[in-house]
């Protein structure tokens, strides 16, 4: 057998192990560079397994209109070899065909034939327990990689010599970019601004730097910087100084002669663009470059906020209880029952807590609940047993509060 490593990576996992890092908003502009990927991750796993790595295996379905950019990048990178199966879409649903099935037939191969010593799996799901298991049995070494508890199954997680956990926003901060969609600036300022923007400026508007708004200049006049163009910018000096001493407020009158001109210009312009000069193409184009260059920067209020890591919710483990040896999950509600109480409910939730010694579970304390429970006893997902359980210990674990609450009372 070979001492070095071969890596098998389920792409879909990985790919929306990144995304989901980020927020709704900011997924559409997220762009993810795969090749650097590929070499952040092999200088992991080298510095971790301190072997030399044979190749990388990249797993992913290919639609039937052709690989998309992904794919494609992944077949320019030097030591990586794409398995492709087949990605079937109907409607909105989309589902892989024959690529888990090529991973799990890849290992068992490569613990089989002995051409490795140890492999490194990229994935989180539990149909990869045969050819792990198949692997090991053979005496390859299978260390796991995922990226986060709750998105790795906990029996994939024991069939493997090894588990390590990445954070893509902190290990992978220089694969990742948002890309800032262009179009116009959005034309209502938030009034609130979010975590990290910048704040908004006392007269409601957003401060770009240096950059000033630049207007394009009418065909024959030299280019200027104003804030806004008015009706009486294109009166004359007579004009203006008998509306200064007209006190009167103003009232709808037929436009004046200069106004009338200048819009039978701009339609005679607009009208016959073959009969223009040929230098105002130029000008044009110099407008046009001007106008991109002064264009103004997004405001990062623009972009999504970074992804809150947990709610309030849902707190860690150790901030609830600090013991050792195995929990059970009607021993983990009566724990969260216990931190619920003093931590998250509202007034009228402890008012009506009685409610909540029995029964069903709103989905606001359910939910939070059974997320709480799957990082406690580090579960992907409960069976129905086990959420009866862990209900049960939460009728409990309340049941005790009003109990102890009663007795300091008396």
């Amino acid at each position: 057998m070979l001492e070095r490593t071969m890596v098998f990576v389920d792409t879909s996992y990985l790919l929306a192990s990144f995304y989901n890092s980020w927020e709704t908003g900011a997924r559409a502009q997220l762009e993810i560079d795969l090749p650097e990927v590929v070499a952040v991750l092999g200088t992991m796993i080298e510095n971790q397994i301190k072997q030399p790595i044979h190749r990388q295996f990249w797993y992913d379905g290919i639609p039937d209109t052709g690989p998309h950019r992904y794919q494609r990048a992944l077949r320019t990178c030097d030591g990586v070899q794409l398995r492709a199966g087949q990605l079937i879409e109907w409607g909105e649903r989309r589902t892989q065909k024959a690529v888990d099935t090529r991973l799990v037939a890849d290992l068992v191969l490569a613990g089989v034939r002995g051409t490795c010593s140890d492999i490194v799996l990229v994935s989180g799901d539990a149909d990869m327990i045969p050819g792990v298991q198949e692997a090991v049995n053979a005496g390859v070494r299978v260390h796991l990689y995922g990226f986060g508890w709750d998105s790795m199954s906990s029996a994939l997680r024991h069939a493997c010599d090894s588990t390590t956990i990445f954070d893509p926003r902190e290990d992978f901060a220089d694969c990742m970019q948002l890309q800032v969609l262009e179009g116009p600036l959005p034309p209502v300022v938030r009034t609130k601004p979010i975590g990290d923007a910048e704040p908004i400026d006392v007269d409601g508007t957003t401060n770009f730097g240096d950059v000033k708004p630049h207007f394009p200049a009418r065909p024959g006049e030299p280019s200027v910087e104003k804030p806004r163009e008015t009706d009486d910018d294109c009166l004359s000096e007579g004009e203006r100084d008998e509306l200064a001493q007209d006190p009167a407020p103003a009232q709808p009158s037929t436009p004046s002669p200069a106004l009338l001109a200048q819009q039978a210009a701009k339609t005679t312009t607009d009208e016959s663009p073959s009969e223009s000069s040929p230098a105002e193409p130029a000008e044009e184009e110099d407008s046009a470059k001007e106008d991109q260059e002064s264009r103004p920067i997004p405001s990062p209020s623009m972009m999504a906020p970074r992804r809150k890591l947990r709610s309030r919710y849902v707190p860690l483990p150790n901030e609830v209880w600090a013991s050792a040896g195995f929990q059970t999950p009607f021993e983990v509600g009566q724990q969260y029952a216990s931190w619920w109480y003093d931590n998250a409910a509202t007034l009228e939730q402890r008012d009506s807590a009685h409610l909540f010694s029995g029964g069903g579970l709103p989905p606001e304390i359910d939910r939070p609940l059974l997320q709480f429970a799957c990082e406690t006893l580090h579960e992907y997902t409960l069976t129905e047993t086990q959420r009866v359980s862990l209900r049960d210990g939460f009728h409990s674990g309340i049941r005790g509060v009003l109990i102890n609450l009663g007795r300091r009372t008396d």
